[in-house]
C-alpha cells in the first residue's frame, strides 16, 4: 500500500538525510500512525547505505541487546570489534559510560561513507542500549551517521528525550480516504471508506483495520452500514484497559451512551438517579463528550467496542429503557431505540424523517446513522425510495456528494415510478455538474425528452442548471440547446428557476464577448439571488470589470447559509480565476492557498483545481512541484475530455516555457491551445495567442507570427477587451521594424486602463527593442518600471526574470586575470566574483544590480558550485586580482 499524506514528513527527513551535517531525528508517533510506515519507506529516500533495526519488546530485559544487534547488522569492521567485547562481557562489567565512550571512538575511526540508521521502535529497546545511542546521537559530529529513531511518545526521562522531533499527527480526512480506495479489493463503495474516515479520526492503523472487516459484507454499497461501526481489533487491549478501571456506575452509562450517537441527559437521569456520577468520571477520562443537554462517545471506535462487548440480552434491554425513558424528553431518540425492539411498519420512514431534520440542522453524521438504521430494516420499499430522494437532494445542497451519492444510488435501485428516476437522474448529473466531470448535453436532453413529462418544474430546473455548467464549460452551442428546450417548461417552472435560466443567458453573453444586458438587475430571493450574484460575478469577469467581480465574489464568500453551500465552492474557484484574469498574482495564490486548505480533497470543480495548482507552481517558479502537478492535470483532462481544462493546461505550459525561454516546449503547446481554442470563439478566454506571436518572433518564424497575429485581429472584431488591446498592440510592435517599432511600443503604453501583467510584459519587450538602438540607459529604465510592475502584482517568475536579465547584462564583464579557474566562470559570474572580493555584501550587490538579494544568492551559489568553493573567503582568494576593465555595453537575452 502507497505511503499516502505524509509529504511534508519526508521532505523534513530527506533535508535531514541531505543535509551537510551529521544528524539524528526522532520520529514520535503513538500506535497506529502510520511511523512505522513511514521509517520503512527512509531506504528509498536516498542511494546511501541504510541500517534497518526493528526493536524486539521479548529481548528489552537483555542488557545492551539493541546496540549488539544495531552493530551486527552495521557489519563494520571496526564496530564488530566492539560488538565482539559486548558479546565476551558476559559479567555484566562494562558500564553504559564505557560502551558509549568505546563506541564514539569506533563511529569516528569507522572508514565506511555516509551511513543512514532507522531504529523502529527505539523505546522498546532494553534501557542500556537506550542510553547509549540517545547519548551518541547527540555527538554524531564527524561521524558521517545520520540516525532515525521512532518512538511512540516523548517522556521527559526517555535517552531520546531533547533530540530534533518529528511529530507525526493524525492523517486528514481525505487523505485517510485516499488511503483506504488504494487497498485492493474486487469493488468497493466511497461511502464506506469516509464512514471509516470519520470513525477513526486519522489513525492509519485503526482506518484499515476498520475498513477491511467492511469489504467483505458492504464492499459493493448493497447493504446497510453496520451502526456503530465495529473496532477493528488492533486497538481492542487498549479500549479494555481504559473501560476495566472504569466504576460500575461509569461503565453503565458508558454502555447506555455506547447505543446511540448522543443521548439526552435527562433520559440517562430517568434511568439511573446518580448518573451524574458516572458521567463526571466520563467526562473526566475522556471517554465521553458533552453538548449542551446531550452526552456521546467521541472516539466512535471506543463506542464500536463498547457496543460488541455487550452481550445481545443487555442491549436490547438498554434499548427498551432508553426508548421509554425518551418518550416525553426527545421523540428522535425513542423512535431509534425502538427499532431495536419493536417492529413497527412506519419506523424506518419515521427515522429517514428525523434525517431530513437533522440534515437541515447540519448534524450530518448523526442523520447518516438513521439512514443507515432505516436501511437496515426496510431497505426495498417504493416510500423507502422517495424518502431517499429527498435525504439525498439535501445532502447535496449541503456538499456531502459522498453520502447524496450514495443514498439516490440506493433509491435508483428500488423505484419504478418516472417522476423519481427523473429526480435522481438529474440529481446525479448536478453531483457531476459540481464536481466538473463530464457530462454530454445529449444526454441531459434524452433524460428530459423521456421522463420531464412527470415532473415539469425539476426539469426546468435541471435543463437551467445544465446551462450553466455547459456555459462555464465554454461550450456555448450545448448552453443554448438547453436553455432553448427549457422554454417548454416555462409555464411550470419556479421564479427561481427562470431566473436561474435568466442568468445562464447573461452569462453566455458574456463569455461571447456581448456585455450589452451585463447591467440589468434581477430581483430574487433565496437560491436563485445567490446562483444570480454567481453567474453576474463571472460575468463581470469575462468582461474584465474585475474589482466589481471581486466585490460580488466577496458577498458570496460571506454568506453563511449551509443550503448555499455548492454556490459559495463555486464562488471560491470563480474569485481565484478573476484575480489571475486581473493579473493579480499574489492575490490568486492567496486564494488558492486558502482553497488547499480549507477544502485539500478534490471534491469541487476537478479540473479547474488541477489548473490552478499548476498555475500556481509556475507563478512562484516552484518547477518540480509545476511537473508534478502537469501530469496529474493531464491525466485528468484526457480521461474527462474537457477541451476548456486542456486548452487552458497547454496555454498555461505554453506561457511559462516562454517565460523560461524553452521556446520549443512554448510553441507546441501554444500552438495546441490556439488550436482548441478556435472553437470557442472569444480569444479573451484563452489568452495564448499573443503569446504564440512573441514566441514565434522570437524563433525567427516572422510570416507565422504575422499570420497568427492577422487571426487574432479578425477574432478581435467587436470585442472591447482591454487586455486584448494591449496584448494585440504589444504583438504590432514586436513584428514592426525600425522607429515604427518604437513608436508602435510608445503608442501600446500610452493608455493607462490596460491589462497591469500584460503592461509590465509590454515594457519588457519594449527594453529589448531599446537596448537594440542602443538607448542602453532607457532600456535599463523601462526594465526597471516593469520589475516595479511585476512586484506589485506578486508575479514572482516574472520578477525572478528581470532580476536574471539585470543581473547578467548590468554587470561589468571582466577578462579573467589571476587564477585560470574564473575561466569556468560567465563574464557575469566573473563580475559578480569581483564584487564579492572586493568585499561587498550582498545587500549591497543588490542595490548596485537592482536585483534581490535572492537572486545573488542563488547565482553566488551557481559560483560556488562551479568553482569548488565553500565560502566567500575562497572565491576572494581565486577572483582577487590586479587590472581594471571598461565597461561593455549590456544586450537584453532572448526570453
Amino acid at each position: 500500500m502507497p505511503l499516502i499524506g505524509r509529504r511534508k514528513e519526508l521532505d523534513r527527513i530527506l533535508s535531514v538525510i541531505r543535509g551537510p551535517k551529521d544528524a539524528a531525528l526522532a520520529l514520535i508517533g503513538s500506535k497506529g500512525t502510520g511511523k512505522s510506515a513511514l521509517l520503512s519507506e527512509i531506504p528509498t529516500l536516498s542511494d546511501y547505505r541504510t541500517v534497518f533495526l526493528a526493536a524486539t519488546a521479548a529481548e528489552s530485559d537483555w542488557p545492551l541487546s539493541g546496540l549488539t544487534a544495531l552493530l551486527n547488522d552495521m557489519d563494520d569492521p571496526v564496530l564488530n570489534r566492539i560488538a565482539d567485547e559486548l558479546l565476551r562481557d558476559a559479567a555484566g562489567a562494562m558500564t553504559v559510560p564505557a560502551v558509549t565512550s568505546m563506541l564514539l571512538n569506533g563511529l569516528h575511526q569507522r572508514s565506511s561513507s555516509r551511513t543512514i540508521i532507522v531504529i523502529d521502535d527505539a523505546d522498546q529497546l532494553d534501557p542500556s542500549s537506550q542510553a547509549v545511542i540517545g547519548f551518541v546521537a547527540r555527538r554524531l559530529t564527524g561521524t558521517d551517521i545520520v540516525l532515525f529513531v521512532g518512538v511512540r511518545e516523548d517522556r521527559p526521562e526517555s535517552p531520546f528525550n531533547g533530540l530534533s522531533a518529528l511529530q507525526l499527527g493524525p492523517l486528514s480526512y481525505s487523505d485517510t480516504v485516499r488511503m483506504l480506495e488504494s487497498i485492493p479489493a474486487k469493488r468497493t463503495t466511497t461511502a464506506a471508506a469516509h464512514a471509516v474516515a470519520a470513525a477513526t479520526g486519522g489513525n492509519p492503523l485503526a482506518a484499515v483495520d476498520l475498513y477491511e472487516r467492511l469489504l467483505a459484507r458492504h464492499a459493493e454499497g448493497k447493504y446497510a452500514l453496520p451502526v456503530p461501526l465495529s473496532s477493528g481489533g488492533s486497538f481492542d487491549a487498549d479500549y479494555a484497559s481504559a473501560v476495566g478501571g472504569l466504576t460500575p456506575g461509569a461503565r453503565n452509562v458508558l454502555d447506555l451512551l455506547a447505543l446511540s450517537f448522543r443521548s439526552d441527559i435527562s433520559t440517562l437521569e430517568k434511568i439511573d438517579r446518580d448518573v451524574w456520577t458516572g458521567v463526571d468520571e466520563l467526562l473526566a477520562a475522556g471517554l465521553a463528550k458533552r453538548t449542551g443537554p446531550h452526552l456521546g462517545i467521541g472516539d466512535q471506535l471506543l463506542r464500536g467496542y463498547v457496543f460488541t462487548a455487550m452481550t445481545p440480552a443487555v442491549r436490547t434491554a438498554n434499548h427498551r429503557a432508553l426508548a421509554e425513558a425518551a418518550s416525553d424528553t426527545d421523540p428522535y431518540a425513542r423512535r431509534w431505540h425502538l427499532s431495536f425492539t419493536a417492529l413497527e411498519r412506519q419506523t424506518p420512514f419515521q427515522l429517514l424523517r428525523h434525517a431530513v431534520d437533522l440534515i437541515r440542522g447540519g448534524e450530518v453524521s448523526f442523520a447518516v446513522e438513521y439512514i443507515e438504521r432505516a436501511l437496515t430494516i426496510n431497505p426495498w420499499e417504493a416510500e423507502t425510495a422517495a424518502r431517499l430522494t429527498s435525504v439525498a437532494e439535501l445532502l447535496f445542497n449541503r456538499g456531502e456528494f459522498v453520502y447524496a451519492r450514495r443514498y439516490l444510488e440506493w433509491a435508483q435501485r428500488v423505484t419504478r415510478n418516472p417522476a423519481l428516476i427523473l429526480r435522481l437522474t438529474g440529481l446525479s448529473f448536478e453531483i457531476q455538474f459540481a464536481q466538473g466531470a463530464a457530462v454530454r448535453s445529449s444526454t441531459v436532453l434524452r433524460l428530459v425528452k423521456e421522463f420531464g413529462q412527470h415532473d415539469p418544474a425539476y426539469s426546468a430546473s435541471l435543463l437551467a442548471i445544465g446551462a450553466l455548467y455547459f456555459a462555464e464549460r465554454w461550450e456555448l452551442q450545448e448552453a443554448s440547446e438547453l436553455l432553448r428546450h427549457s422554454s417548454a417548461f416555462h409555464g411550470s417552472a419556479s421564479a427561481q428557476c427562470l431566473g436561474i435560466a435568466e442568468r445562464a443567458k447573461l452569462l453566455i453573453e458574456s463569455i461571447s464577448g456581448d456585455t450589452t444586458n451585463l447591467g440589468r438587475k434581477h430581483e430574487q430571493t433565496g437560491t436563485a439571488r445567490i446562483a444570480g450574484l454567481l453567474m453576474h460575478g463571472r460575468a463581470l469577469t469575462y468582461a474584465e470589470h474585475y474589482e466589481k467581480a471581486h466585490e460580488v465574489f466577496a458577498l458570496l464568500h460571506n454568506s453563511a447559509e449551509p443550503a448555499h453551500i455548492n454556490w459559495q465552492e463555486t464562488a471560491a474557484f470563480m474569485a481565484v480565476d478573476n484575480e489571475i484574469r486581473a493579473g493579480n498574482v499574489r492575490a490568486a495564490v492567496r486564494l488558492i492557498d486558502e482553497l488547499e486548505a480549507s477544502e485539500p480533497e478534490i471534491k469541487y470543480h476537478r479540473g479547474t483545481r488541477h489548473l490552478f495548482r499548476l498555475w500556481r507552481a509556475h507563478s512562484l517558479g516552484d518547477d518540480a512541484q509545476a511537473r508534478a502537478h502537469a501530469t496529474e492535470a493531464l491525466r485528468y483532462a484526457g480521461t474527462d475530455g474537457h477541451p476548456a481544462i486542456t486548452a487552458q493546461l497547454a496555454a498555461c505550459q505554453g506561457h511559462f516555457a516562454l517565460l523560461r525561454g524553452d521556446l520549443a516546449e512554448s510553441v507546441a503547446q501554444l500552438s495546441r491551445a490556439a488550436d482548441i481554442g478556435m472553437r470557442f470563439g472569444n480569444p479573451t478566454l484563452l489568452r495564448c495567442e499573443a503569446d504564440l506571436v512573441e514566441v514565434l518572433i522570437r524563433l525567427g518564424r516572422h510570416h507565422e507570427a504575422t499570420q497568427a497575429l492577422l487571426r487574432l485581429e479578425s477574432r478581435s472584431v467587436g470585442l472591447r477587451s482591454p487586455w486584448l488591446m494591449m496584448a494585440v498592440a504589444r504583438s504590432r510592435a514586436m513584428l514592426a521594424d525600425g522607429e515604427q517599432s518604437l513608436q508602435l511600443f510608445s503608442r501600446a503604453l500610452e493608455g493607462r486602463n490596460g491589462h497591469a501583467l500584460e503592461r509590465a510584459r509590454t515594457l519588457m519587450c519594449y527594453a529589448e527593442r531599446l537596448h537594440a538602438f542602443g538607448r542602453l540607459r532607457d532600456a535599463r529604465d523601462t526594465l526597471l518600471r516593469a520589475k516595479v510592475m511585476f512586484d506589485e502584482a506578486g508575479a514572482d517568475a516574472w520578477t525572478q526574470h528581470v532580476d536574471a536579465l539585470l543581473l547578467d547584462e548590468r554587470v561589468e564583464p571582466v577578462r579573467p586575470q589571476g587564477n585560470p579557474a574564473m575561466l569556468l566562470l560567465a563574464d557575469h559570474e566573473r563580475s559578480l566574483a569581483t564584487m564579492v572580493a572586493r568585499g561587498m555584501r550582498n545587500k549591497e550587490i543588490a542595490a548596485t544590480l537592482y536585483v534581490s538579494v535572492r537572486t545573488v544568492e542563488v547565482r553566488l551559489t551557481a559560483i560556488y558550485r562551479k568553482l569548488g568553493v565553500e565560502s566567500r573567503a575562497q572565491l576572494t582568494a581565486l577572483a582577487a586580482g590586479k587590472g581594471t576593465t571598461g565597461a561593455e555595453p549590456y544586450v537584453l537575452p532572448v526570453l
